[in-house]
């Protein structure tokens, strides 16, 4: 409940802060600044979707096997981690620390993205069903371009926080570092403004992709295997997070064409995947020091390890 208050609160005291301190408000802009304090209503849909995947993961598996008994036996560090992002993420503590990061200029940058680029394309398409279908090929196009960035040795010591998960569960797609919230926020407001899609739209978006990236990481495998052909699923995004060397560099997408397209798709194996870092020690993970694990991860990137040390 308290993350839950602090995601309510954040928003509204940013709003007042901007207000009385006008040279602060494009630092202190936030996701949805248009809708005003409308953008309390983030937090509540986190929450409750997180909630609907955890009931809907555990009807489909049964609950011996669901993540909410992970949660409710609390005996699994990795599991404890990614309760600890999703709390992360409504308290809105992950906005913060993204801003901190990117040195108060994260929202100033998405202002001057959403100007520059402002083209609106797809504005004057009154089809919702158009605009949905050309947005999700688009942007599951640019993110599919994006994970392969942060599977590169410049972004892979951030993105290492979402594959040192040990187990699959519908928690796990919070389970982000603050700077890959800016990478993702940026390509994604850039899109937003290059097309200029309808507010109904997005927010129709946000929901199924958000129930879809549960799902993705769930241990329940979808049934029908032609929906390999469309979608990444389940058993595909296993092999993703496998610690195998030849699963590496493989299943980045949303829909599988552009795995298929670009070489990097590989079909479910029938064998047991193991799934995390490769040398998850050398990488003080899932230890419970959340905030010495953000941080540290920062310190690899920037390369001040050896620094800290001397």
């Amino acid at each position: 409940m308290a993350a839950f208050g602090l995601g309510i609160a954040i928003p509204i005291v940013f709003s007042f802060v901007a207000r009385i301190v006008p040279s602060l408000a494009p630092v202190l802009s936030v996701e949805g600044n248009e809708l005003g304090l409308n953008v309390v209503y983030f937090p509540v849909g986190m929450m409750g979707i997180a909630v609907l995947c955890l009931t809907l993961e555990a009807v489909l598996l049964g609950y011996e096997h669901s993540t909410v008994k992970r949660v409710v036996l609390n005996d699994t560090p990795s599991v404890r981690t990614d309760v600890f992002y999703l709390l992360f993420r409504v308290s809105g503590l992950l906005m913060i620390f993204s801003l901190i990061f990117s040195l108060g200029s994260l929202y100033v940058v998405t202002d001057t993205i959403k100007s520059k680029l402002g083209l609106a394309l797809l504005a004057d398409v009154d089809s919702v069903v158009v605009q949905f279908v050309a947005w999700v090929l688009i942007f599951t196009f640019l993110n599919y371009w994006a994970h392969r960035l942060l599977h590169t040795s410049f972004f892979w010591d951030i993105h290492q926080v979402h594959h040192s998960a040990e187990h699959f569960n519908v928690l796990l797609p919070y389970r982000n570092h603050p700077v890959e919230y800016i990478v993702a926020t940026l390509y994604g407001v850039g899109a937003t403004a290059v097309l200029g899609i309808k507010p109904e739209v997005m927010m129709a978006w946000l929901a199924i992709n958000a129930v879809y990236q549960s799902m993705v990481h769930s241990h329940y495998d979808w049934k029908g295997r032609w929906l390999e052909y469309i979608f990444i699923t389940p058993a595909v995004h296993r092999i993703h997070h496998s610690t195998a060397p030849e699963h590496y560099n493989s299943n980045f997408g949303i829909l599988s064409i552009w795995d298929r397209l670009f070489g990097t798709y590989i079909p479910p194996v029938g064998e047991k995947i193991n799934l995390g870092l490769p040398d998850p020690d050398q990488r003080n993970f899932n230890t419970g020091h959340f905030f010495a694990e953000i941080m540290s991860c920062v310190w690899r990137w920037l390369g001040l390890n050896r620094l800290r040390a001397d």
